[in-house]
């Protein structure tokens, strides 16, 4: 079985949760949501304790990007200001923690360059499951190294994107049509794509983690990195797929809302 669970936490606009009812302004409430967090997945795990299938169990625990621009954390000691749907790390990168005695590997870090649309590759391996052959995929199972059978991992590069959200419209969820900036990187290097296609920025993450040093100007210096990026560029569509939502049949539940202009 595969059982997926969101949480609506750790999520904007930050709330009191049940422990800490008293908690107030953003400052107080989102580490207490954190802690709620840590409380609930806590209680998941205890769960599939008690019912004897812990070690049969794959857990992972991650979220969809960092937090929120509002939300200052700590990175590697130094405190840093969040960058949902940016595309430099903490806007990109998020916590990936797997998790099974004796089939996962304890106390390792893994540099495997992975991203989301790995997931379903990954859960099919790892549950036997077959993918139909007519369906191409741009994810890659990272199972093996979730398994500590491989430590590369099977991507050369990763890209991550920078759009905001789809726009509600009278026939559905309309999609964005165009070419969206973002980001492309190797284990070493990071570039900026905008959204014409011009690469704008070049880091070494391993040097500037931080991102603080654009080395674009030392094109000369860093040509063959910057041919690589282009040569993934150029190979990518002029515009990007975005799904086709199909309008739906309105339930008896909906209702109209018309927000006031402030």
């Amino acid at each position: 079985m595969m059982i997926y669970y969101p949480m609506a936490l750790t999520h904007l606009p930050a709330v009191s949760p049940p422990d800490e009812p008293n908690a107030k302004g953003l400052e107080e409430r989102f580490p207490a949501m954190v802690r709620y967090t840590d409380k609930i997945v806590g209680k998941l795990v205890a769960a599939v304790n008690e019912l004897g299938i812990r070690e049969n169990t794959i857990i992972i625990f991650t979220t969809d990007n960092g937090s929120p621009g509002k939300v200052t954390g700590i990175r590697n000691g130094i405190p840093t200001l969040g960058a949902k749907g940016k595309t430099n790390e903490p806007g990109l990168c998020q916590p990936f923690i797997v998790n099974c005695p004796g089939t996962v590997p304890q106390g390792v870090e893994s540099d495997a360059l992975t991203a989301f649309v790995d997931m379903l590759p990954t859960f099919a391996e790892l549950g036997g499951a077959k993918l139909p052959k007519d369906i191409k995929l741009d994810g890659k199972s990272i199972a093996k190294v979730i398994l500590g059978k491989d430590t590369e991992g099977p991507h050369q590069w990763i890209c991550g994107m920078g759009h905001g959200p789809a726009k509600l419209t009278p026939d559905g969820v309309a999609p964005v049509e165009k070419f969206t900036h973002r980001a492309i990187r190797n284990k070493q290097f990071k570039v900026f794509v905008d959204d014409n296609r011009e690469i704008t920025q070049l880091f070494d993450l391993k040097a500037d983690p931080l991102e603080k040093n654009n080395l674009i100007e030392k094109k000369e210096k860093y040509k063959k990195e910057l041919e690589k990026f282009q040569t993934i560029l150029d190979a990518m569509p002029q515009k990007d797929a975005w799904p086709k939502y199909r309008p739906r049949a309105a339930n008896d539940w909906d209702r109209k809302v018309k927000s006031k202009k402030k």
